[in-house]
């Protein structure tokens, strides 16, 4: 399981992959922030490292530049939900091997979050008939 990154370090990697992305696209500061819809000076704060940007600003950056958020920031997904977790986890019930408790934490997409809930949900309504 990764480790979160300590977010002083966030924000230098975060700096240094929006520096290279910016110059990729040709771009000065000016033009990246219209190109963002975000204040020019805020685009300066990013690049200096010196903060990170909120999930609103994240989701500007990262479709200006055409990347993905997680591209430009660090353990972006990671920081979004806990990960002290693990992603799948099965135990079976002391009181009855024929019963088990399973913990998904993980992201997946919503169709195939759905047809879980759908099975569990099938089996419930077996359950109590």
């Amino acid at each position: 399981m990764p480790k979160l990154i300590p977010k002083h370090l966030a924000k230098d990697e975060f700096a240094r992959r929006l520096l290279t992305l910016m110059r990729r696209k040709g771009w000065r500061q000016a033009e990246f922030a219209r190109q963002a819809g975000l204040a020019r000076n805020a685009i300066s704060v990013y690049l200096r490292g010196s903060s990170l940007p909120n999930p609103e600003s994240l989701q500007k950056l990262a479709k200006a530049l055409g990347v993905k958020p997680e591209e430009l920031l660090p353990n972006y997904q990671e920081a979004a939900i806990e990960r002290d977790h693990p992603e799948l986890e099965l135990r079976v019930s002391p009181g009855d091997s024929k019963t088990a408790w399973i913990r998904i934490n993980r992201a997946m997409p919503t169709t195939l979050a759905i047809k879980i809930m759908g099975l569990i949900e099938a089996h419930d309504t077996k359950t109590d008939e």
